[in-house]
Order: structure tokens, then sequence, then C-alpha cells
């Protein structure tokens, strides 16, 4: 049935003239949608479709500003008369909402027709401070769109509760800090010039297994940068061979995924209908990983710290000696040390303390969906890797946690081959 409604999404986008990309099912089902309203089914609000109430950040400028209190369930229809009926001149708002939108700077447009240009420039992800009654939800909803409106969503998608909103960015953590490549150089990318005015992508996304590193980052819309999420679609997998192919030596997946990734190279190309398995393949070989660090972190106290930070943490400290210049693809075209200093240090030291502290907040995450598919052979491979952390003996411990690796990835392998 999804894959159904997949087909025939597309094939309406096409006519549409929407490009095949990660957010074009939200516009189709805008685009055909007869009213652009949708009644919630939980307490029966109407709302609008399009992008015209405040998001958090907008209702704090608009305090901030005008000293009018509002909220997220407040058009910028209501926020302008608000204003306006406390006294403030409509110049004075246009210019607010030129400035806010980054809108060419022409005062001399009518109200309604800059915030129209406000409206569209949310609605196609450029920027976060309006949006809509109801988020999209195709292929999983036949009419496109979530049961519940902008009023109860915090109420209704577990998801969106604040505590989960708060370990989104702590996921995100594990994945980054515990993934291969250049994170220092990675971080520095995402926030340069090259990127103002649009979102930083993981090619791959890093809670699949691919690696945080310049290269594998690419410029996208807001918008579709939150419509892609952790989706894998065959034209990434292209990119990432493609960036593979040109920088010798370069692996896109971090060194727990190798084995997955190999497979998914060798047969994505006659086996697209599996795209969604790959992508599942991948994000429950993550699960495992966490899970395994979290429990030798669990089990083997300090020594336990001290293994994953000798093997897994330090070969990464190296890259906060340097600062780098890129080039558009993310590649290193200049790197200079930095000055050691305390401050410098205490990077380390930050690195160390949030990695741990990502991994605890990983498992505790009371909501996760997804649990680890570890079976006894592979908890009798971790009691060997304990007893070798024990006596410190890292490096036999680190040959068994590369065999337990090896394992895991092989017995999720098999089960898709057997699909």
């Amino acid at each position: 049935m999804g894959k159904k409604r997949i087909e025939w999404a597309q094939a309406k986008a096409k006519k549409l003239g929407f490009p095949i990309k990660p957010g074009v099912y939200a516009k189709v089902m805008f685009e055909i949608h007869p009213t652009k309203k949708k009644p919630c089914q939980i307490c029966g609000k109407e709302m609008s479709l399009y992008y015209i109430y405040l998001n958090a950040s907008f209702v704090k400028e608009f305090y901030k500003k005008f000293k009018v209190n509002l909220s997220t369930l407040d058009s910028i229809f209501d926020a302008v008369e608000t204003v306006i009926a406390n006294g403030v001149s409509e110049s004075k708002i246009k210019k607010f909402l030129i400035d806010k939108f980054k809108l060419s700077d022409d005062v001399n447009e009518s109200i309604k027709s800059i915030i129209y240009k406000c409206e569209v420039k949310s609605r196609n992800g450029k920027s976060k401070l309006l949006g809509p009654g109801a988020m999209s939800n195709y292929p999983d909803r036949l009419d496109g769109f979530h049961t519940y409106n902008r009023c109860c969503r915090q109420k209704e998608d577990t998801g969106r509760h604040k505590e989960n909103m708060k370990t989104y960015n702590k996921d995100r953590r594990a994945y980054e800090y515990w993934s291969d490549g250049n994170i220092h150089a990675a971080n520095k990318f995402m926030n340069s010039s090259y990127f103002k005015g649009t979102s930083a992508d993981h090619i791959g996304a890093i809670s699949l297994g691919f690696k945080h590193d310049p290269l594998l980052l690419q410029k996208m819309s807001k918008g579709d940068n939150s419509s892609k999420r952790d989706r894998l679609l065959p034209k990434d997998i292209e990119l990432l061979i493609k960036i593979e192919n040109e920088n010798s030596g370069v692996t896109a997946i971090s060194w727990f995924s190798e084995k997955i990734w190999l497979y998914i190279k060798q047969r994505y190309a006659i086996e697209q209908y599996k795209i969604d398995m790959f992508r599942d393949l991948l994000k429950q070989n993550m699960a495992n990983y966490m899970e395994i660090l979290w429990i030798i972190k669990e089990q083997c106290g300090k020594n336990g710290e001290r293994f994953l930070i000798e093997k897994l943490l330090s070969p990464k400290f190296g890259y906060f000696k340097y600062s780098y210049k890129f080039n558009e693809k993310g590649q290193i075209i200049k790197c200079t040390e930095r000055k050691i200093t305390d401050a410098t240090r205490k990077e380390i030291d930050r690195f160390i303390r949030v990695a741990f502290e990502a991994v605890e907040d990983y498992h505790e995450k009371n909501n996760r969906n997804l649990k680890s598919s570890l079976d006894k052979e592979d908890v009798e491979l971790i009691k060997k890797i304990y007893d070798k952390i024990n006596y410190e003996k890292f490096d036999e411990a680190f040959l068994i946690l590369k065999e337990l690796v090896e394992n895991v990835q092989n017995k999720l392998l098999i089960k898709v081959k057997e699909s």
C-alpha cells in the first residue's frame, strides 16, 4: 500500500513540475488540497495549511520588539493586527518583517504583500519563523496530513514533547562523537559562510553510521533538510560512492558499519526496492553499536572508559590541533597548526565528557522504538571483552570488539539476504 501511494505521489509531483527530492510529498499534498484548511481530529479546531503561524522564536521576537503577548497558535495576521491595535505604525511593522525574513527592502509594498512573501519563504524552507497548522504525514496518512493540528501537536506527538526534543540533540551528539570522520573540521565547515542561508546536510545520515566529515556534507534548504531526516535515497548512495571515488582512501561509512555499506554498494542498483530495508539495516546496526558502547562503559567502569578513550576517541584528538580552510566540496585546502592553550586542552576534556554523556543519554531515552538485537553469542563475546579490559589488555579487547561488530553485521545481512 505504501509503495503504491509513493508511486502515485511521485507521478503527481512530475505532473505538477516538482522535482523528486526530500519534501516533495508535502508539496504535492499541499498543492492538491482543495481548501488549504484542516480540522483537528482531537479538538476540532480548524487551522490553515499555509505557513502563517508564529513559531516559538518568532513569538519571542514580537515580544522583544513590540511587547505583545502572542502564542504559537496566533497567525502572522493576528500578530500584525494586535501590534497595530497597540498603536504601532504599519511602516514599522513592515520594516520588522522585512528585516526578520531578509526580504528586499521595499516598505512601499502593502503589508499583505509582505506577509505573503514571508509565508512563501517559510513554506519553501527558507525561514523557520512561521509554520503550518498541520504537518505533512504522507504516505502514512492518505490525506497527506497528521490527524492532529498544531493546537494538539505537542500533546499527541510524543516525539515533540519537550523532553524528547532535548534528547534529539543528545542523540545527534552520540552519533557525531562516536562516528568516524574529522569531527572538528566537519563542525567548522558546517558553520562556514558556504552554508549561509541553508542547512548543512549529511548526505548519509550519521544516525545510520555514516561519517561526520566535511567531505560528506551538502547544501540543502532548511525545509528539505527537516523533511529528509534519516532517509536513505538512491541518489544519496550514488553521491557517496562518487565522493569515495574522487577522494583516494576515503570511505563514507564508520568502521562499525563497513560490511553493511559494502553490501549496499554492491546491491542497491539492482535492488532499489530494498532501499528502505537497507536504511533499517544501518539503523539497527547503529542501535546495536551504541548499546555495546554503553555496556562496556557500564560494566567495566573506569577501565571501560579508558579503553573506549584509547581505542575509539583518542584517534580523533589530533583533529583539534589544526584550523582548516575548505573548498566548496568540503575538501581541506589549508591546514594550519593551532596554538595549544588551556582552552584547546579543555576542548579535548569536553569532547570526552560529552561523548560519554551522549552514550548514557542515548541508552536512557525511554521512548526509543528501536532496541538492540544483540543475542547470546554477542553477549558471550562482550564478556570476553570485559575480561580483557579488566586485565587492561586493551589491544586484545579491541580485537574481540572488532570480531563482535563484524558478527553483528553478518547476522543482520543474513536477514536481508533471506528476505
